[in-house]
């Protein structure tokens, strides 16, 4: 099924002055994810004494929680497309989904590496095929396996364009982790909302059956 292009133009307009108005919320959630992480570092080094026990577990309550805390970063930005009007406190709005999420970013990251390791296209092509899962799952599909199969028939025929967008994203991140680090302050919140914008642009076309995932 042929598609219209997804515009790049278009996912950074409606970006761009969102994250303007919405900088200090973005800002709070991100210094939030690294306030945790500084935490994570303060236990591991204290708890020293208690072994390898203490570094598994604090690690994986921090994956845990940080995976949830996307999640509600992820429905910010779905909200704030829509209009809404969300809060910082919305971030945890869905710690619960923790687990699931980080299941799924494991899953999809063992996909992706695998693919690479099959002569690099494999990964390239999954990675594209699923990249939606998390906003999928963010959208409400509760269900990890259907916000998968849910991202697959959203990339038909948009493969082409969605590899574009992520190898602009990676070179902006990129630029922006090259500024110290603090550039991802920018560029972070920029990258999910145009991805919000993308992922509006996919499923608002509704013009294909998702009760089945086509072969492409």
């Amino acid at each position: 099924m042929k598609r219209d292009p997804i515009s790049i133009r278009q996912a950074f307009n409606f970006a761009w002055p969102i994250f303007k108005k919405r900088f200090g919320l973005f800002t709070a959630v991100l210094l939030t994810i690294f306030g945790a992480w500084v935490t994570l570092e303060i236990v591991v080094i204290a708890g020293q004494r208690f072994g390898i026990l203490l570094w598994a577990v604090a690690h994986l309550a921090f994956l845990i929680l940080v995976a949830g805390m996307e999640v509600g970063f992820l429905q910010i930005c779905l909200a704030l497309s829509d209009g809404g009007e969300p809060k910082f406190f919305d971030t945890f709005a869905h710690l619960t989904l923790g687990p699931k999420f980080l299941a799924g970013q494991a899953l999809y990251l063992l996909m992706v590496l695998t693919g690479l390791l099959l002569l690099v296209v494999p990964g390239v092509y999954l990675g594209i095929r699923y990249a939606l899962f998390a906003f999928c799952l963010a959208a409400g599909e509760t269900n990890l396996a259907r916000s998968f199969q849910r991202s697959a028939i959203l990339s038909i025929g948009a493969k082409p364009y969605l590899l574009w967008i992520f190898v602009v994203l990676l070179v902006l991140n990129v630029f922006g982790a090259s500024l110290l680090g603090l550039g991802l302050f920018i560029t972070v919140p920029l990258s999910v909302l145009m991805m919000t914008a993308v992922y509006r642009q996919l499923s608002a076309r509704g013009q294909v059956d998702s009760s089945a995932i086509p072969p492409g």
